[in-house]
């Protein structure tokens, strides 16, 4: 049982539907430190809109990086990518529309891609950023897993232990989340999880140096 989607014993949950996922790298080939873009585009197959929460799943792609909800590894050598260096605590989380997580409720409509993205933090090397002064700190990665050299060729793919969402209702975000002193059931999820479907992971090559 999810801690983060009660449902209402008063009401059988219904079937949830699911979400395709899509994983993209732009530019798919580019040289360390140079900017790229991670995203990830969700498309809902329901017939009508649903509201997912995104705080602690892959559409958060900026923290989802560093928590783990993403793998990747070298092709040329088999080393795993760090993707999982930081441990967030649990939150207490707020399902009132323009409370503390109002911005993490997105409302998917039928058939429609969506779209989150961040910086692809790995491009800039150990921890995730660039160098201060020209120096860049060393922090060395976990066993069995490796920072991005040039020349070799990389695939991501989400983590098993994230490829579902926890909490999700049937309407649109301003109709089913909590109002300002009225609750309207909003932390109650509409049924159980929704398993998300990607294809392929992503494909990516990081450039020699010149």
């Amino acid at each position: 049982m999810s801690l983060y989607k009660p449902i209402s014993p008063s009401c059988p949950a219904l079937p949830p539907p699911s979400i395709a996922v899509t994983l993209a790298i732009n530019p798919p080939a580019f040289k360390l430190g140079e900017p790229v873009e991670l995203s990830v585009t969700a498309v809902s197959n329901a017939s009508q809109p649903i509201t997912i929460f995104t705080w602690q799943h892959i559409f958060n792609v900026h923290t989802a990086q560093k928590r783990g909800n993403f793998v990747g590894w070298d092709q040329d050598t088999g080393m795993k990518l760090p993707l999982h260096d930081y441990f967030i605590t649990p939150l207490r989380w707020s399902y009132t529309l323009g409370g503390r997580f109002d911005s993490s409720f997105v409302t998917l409509e039928p058939g429609q891609p969506h779209t989150f993205s961040s910086s692809f933090l790995l491009t800039y090397g150990p921890p995730f950023g660039p160098p201060v002064n020209g120096i860049q700190s060393r922090v060395n990665a976990p066993k069995g897993h490796a920072y991005l050299l040039p020349g070799h060729r990389y695939l991501m793919d989400i983590c098993d232990d994230y490829g579902h969402m926890y909490w999700w209702k049937y309407g649109r975000k301003e109709d089913v989340l909590d109002l300002p002193g009225e609750d309207r059931e909003g932390s109650v999820s509409s049924g159980e999880d929704i398993v998300l479907s990607l294809d392929e992971p992503v494909e990516f090559k990081v450039l020699p140096l010149e």
